[in-house]
């Protein structure tokens, strides 16, 4: 559920990212207009505003009258009597009918609120932390604030705006607002284009409208031009790209279709909010009749807003960074450390399925199959893996650190660097190129690590290995041999490594190695470099540079 929580809150995280360090609260006090269908959704909430009410979450001490009721959850945390920041989150509590009329409405809206109880005391927490920090401002009053208000609620579409207000420190607050349309029956996001009867000149009339909207900001439209940047660099309508890429924020009402834009989205932070109405009446085909109203909803006796008691919450205590360990390289030739024994419980592989193209797309071949490419950084069920300190490019890791799923706390913190170039304990020599991590994994205590250089083998000879580090110890359990591992990641199953190595001009195979020793058992001819493994039950996906294969594994 957390997870599904992240994409919900994606449009939130990009705008907040997208003002890097600013934040304050402006000098206005932060305060906004209040909002209706089709105005201004901007957050109205300041810390002078909280309401008391019950000493517990509304919504489980209370039974309310409205279908839908938004618990504003307040937030405080405070070092002896000086709070550092505050907060706000909403609950959504639909009635017992109500959801039970709708009751994939209610699955979806408990996935919110979920991922709101969590977020924002996490984020006051930290921010309480960096107030603390903040030599800038003498009273520093930082703030997570989050609100909700719902703009529709029928059987077709279930609208709320999401409005935001960050403040971590800056020149300026972090502030801007979203829609959530959801399909009531379905529980699934609706997209734009969903409720569009003619995708066609919406673009050119959201620019149009916006241009009309605003004639007192002589040059908005060339502004909103200059401002945007395409990834590929190509000129653009960022109004289509919004649509192609399904990231307006919209909603329908009596008057037709309101779309609005928070700071920093299509403009400069100063232009603020800028919306537009694309009204039935003038638009008559754009909508499909479906989705279109015949009068206002009378929403002040659906929805109801209340208070609840300030929450108190502790300040985030920064966990103590594991000093960076050294892992000595005991050499460059195959290794094994004394009284390792290898498994017995080795898989073997069947080829079912071989697929040659071209060129093969790995993301397009994961998203086929419903899981994701991996690299380093990426997590696994128990902890995330990340580098740091690269050598020439930003992906030559030579450290290596491990962390818990959330990133909260640091278990291990390897120097790499003597296994990545030496020097060699015994023959006291280094590596002719650079080698850095290229994937990583801990089972059982053991930290498994693929090494390797960008290169051809004949530059390194003594590179593209698996090695196994005891994390008790801190040593090297075994070092494989040579040219078995160059792909974006390896896998591990039962007792066998499962990697791949191929190079241009050079043999492409898929190894099998014992997880205990590193020792080679089986080699698999592939048409060219395997990139990426994934284990799905009992079949084993692989990507090449040119074929996808599909493997049964047979324990």
């Amino acid at each position: 559920m957390k997870k599904k929580f992240l994409g919900a809150m994606a449009l939130t995280m990009v705008a907040v990212m997208c003002l890097g360090g600013c934040g304050n609260k402006a000098a206005d006090g932060g305060q906004a207009q209040e909002s209706g269908q089709g105005a201004s959704f901007e957050s109205t909430t300041g810390a002078d505003e909280k309401k008391d009410a019950s000493a517990d979450n509304a919504a489980d001490t209370q039974k309310y009258d409205t279908p839908v009721t938004i618990v504003n959850h307040h937030l405080s945390c405070k070092v002896g009597d000086k709070e550092y920041a505050n907060g706000i989150y909403p609950e959504i509590v639909l009635s017992d009918e109500y959801k039970k009329q709708y009751p994939k409405l209610a699955e979806r809206i408990s996935e919110y609120n979920f991922g709101w109880s969590n977020n924002t005391p996490e984020m006051v927490s930290e921010y309480a932390k960096w107030a603390q920090e903040d030599t800038f401002y003498e009273d520093p009053d930082y703030s997570s604030e989050l609100r909700v208000s719902v703009v529709r609620a029928d059987d077709r579409i279930f609208t709320m705006i999401a409005s935001f207000y960050e403040f971590a420190g800056g020149a300026h607050p972090n502030h801007g607002s979203y829609s959530i349309n959801i399909d009531p029956v379905t529980g699934s996001d609706i997209k734009l284009k969903a409720v569009l009867a003619d995708t066609s000149y919406l673009a050119a009339s959201v620019r149009s409208e916006l241009g009309k909207a605003y004639t007192d900001y002589d040059g908005l439209l060339e502004e909103v031009d200059s401002f945007y940047f395409p990834d590929d660099g190509e000129p653009a309508d960022v109004f289509q790209q919004k649509l192609d890429n399904d990231t307006y924020s919209w909603n329908i009402d009596e008057k037709g279709l309101n779309i609005f834009f928070s700071p920093y989205e299509i403009a400069s932070y100063a232009t603020g909010y800028l919306e537009v109405l694309l009204p039935v009446s003038e638009y008559p085909d754009l909508l499909q009749k479906a989705y279109v109203l015949d009068k206002a909803q009378n929403l002040e006796e659906m929805v109801k807003e209340v208070d609840g008691e300030v929450q108190e919450i502790e300040p985030k205590v920064e966990e103590p960074t594991p000093d960076s360990v050294r892992i000595e390289n005991p050499t460059w030739k195959r290794y094994l450390a004394d009284g390792v024994t290898a498994g017995s419980n080795h898989i073997s592989l069947v080829q079912t399925k071989e697929d040659k193209t071209d060129w093969l797309d790995t993301s397009v071949w994961a998203e086929k199959h419903g899981f994701e490419v991996e690299y380093l950084s990426h997590e696994d069920e128990n902890y995330y893996y990340t580098g740091s300190d690269p050598y020439e490019f930003e992906y030559m890791y030579q450290h290596l650190q491990v962390y818990d799923k959330d990133m909260q706390k640091m278990y291990y913190n390897f120097d790499l660097l003597d296994l990545c170039n030496g020097p060699d304990l015994a023959e006291g020599r280094l590596s002719n190129a650079a080698q850095f991590v290229k994937y990583a994994t801990l089972i059982d205590n053991v930290l498994y690590v693929e090494l390797g250089h960008s290169g051809y083998a004949s530059e390194e000879s003594w590179s593209n290995y698996i090695v196994a580090i005891d994390v008790n110890t801190n040593e090297v359990i075994f070092r494989s041999e040579p040219l078995v591992a160059n792909g974006d990641n390896f896998c591990i199953v039962d007792d066998t490594i499962i990697c791949g190595y191929g190079f241009t001009a050079e043999p492409d195979y898929i190894y099998l190695l014992d997880r205990f020793t590193g020792e080679k058992y089986d080699t698999i001819p592939v048409n060219s470099a395997a990139y990426q493994f994934k284990v799905v039950g009992d079949t084993l996906y692989v990507a090449t540079y040119n074929t996808a294969y599909e493997y049964t594994i047979t324990h």
